[in-house]
Protein backbone atom coordinates (compact mmCIF):
# COMPACT_ATOMS: atom_id res chain seq x y z
CA UNK A 1 0.00 0.00 0.00
CA UNK A 2 1.98 3.02 -1.17
CA UNK A 3 0.75 6.52 -0.03
CA UNK A 4 -1.65 7.40 -2.43
CA UNK A 5 -3.83 4.17 -1.36
CA UNK A 6 -3.50 5.30 2.35
CA UNK A 7 -4.69 8.51 1.80
CA UNK A 8 -7.86 7.62 -0.48
CA UNK A 9 -8.51 4.86 2.24
CA UNK A 10 -8.84 7.55 4.78
CA UNK A 11 -10.45 9.77 3.33
CA UNK A 12 -13.16 7.24 1.93
CA UNK A 13 -13.47 6.24 5.90
CA UNK A 14 -13.89 9.71 7.23
CA UNK A 15 -16.78 10.41 4.32
CA UNK A 16 -18.08 7.09 5.17
CA UNK A 17 -18.39 7.75 8.93
CA UNK A 18 -20.12 11.10 8.20
CA UNK A 19 -16.96 12.98 9.78
CA UNK A 20 -16.17 15.44 6.58
CA UNK A 21 -19.32 17.98 5.61
CA UNK A 22 -20.85 17.44 1.96
CA UNK A 23 -22.60 20.64 1.82
CA UNK A 24 -19.39 22.57 1.67
CA UNK A 25 -18.43 20.69 -1.45
CA UNK A 26 -21.93 21.08 -2.92
CA UNK A 27 -21.88 17.28 -1.99
CA UNK A 28 -19.34 16.25 -4.75
CA UNK A 29 -18.22 13.29 -3.42
CA UNK A 30 -15.13 12.98 -5.99
CA UNK A 31 -14.33 16.85 -4.80
CA UNK A 32 -14.21 16.74 -0.89
CA UNK A 33 -12.06 12.55 -1.53
CA UNK A 34 -9.76 14.40 -3.86
CA UNK A 35 -9.05 17.35 -0.93
CA UNK A 36 -8.39 15.45 1.96
CA UNK A 37 -6.77 13.02 -0.02
CA UNK A 38 -4.12 16.18 -1.02
CA UNK A 39 -4.17 17.46 2.57
CA UNK A 40 -3.32 13.91 4.58
CA UNK A 41 -0.16 13.74 1.24
CA UNK A 42 0.89 16.54 2.40
CA UNK A 43 1.53 15.46 6.04
CA UNK A 44 2.59 11.88 4.90
CA UNK A 45 5.37 13.66 2.81
CA UNK A 46 7.76 13.97 5.55
CA UNK A 47 7.09 10.30 6.66
CA UNK A 48 8.96 6.86 5.23
CA UNK A 49 6.63 3.88 4.54
CA UNK A 50 8.08 0.52 5.77
CA UNK A 51 5.83 -2.64 5.57
CA UNK A 52 2.47 -0.65 5.67
CA UNK A 53 3.82 1.02 8.81
CA UNK A 54 4.11 5.03 9.42
CA UNK A 55 7.89 5.70 10.81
Amino acid sequence: MNRTDIAKAIAADLLDNDVLDEHNFSYDTAAILEYVQNIILEHLKDYSLLSSTIL
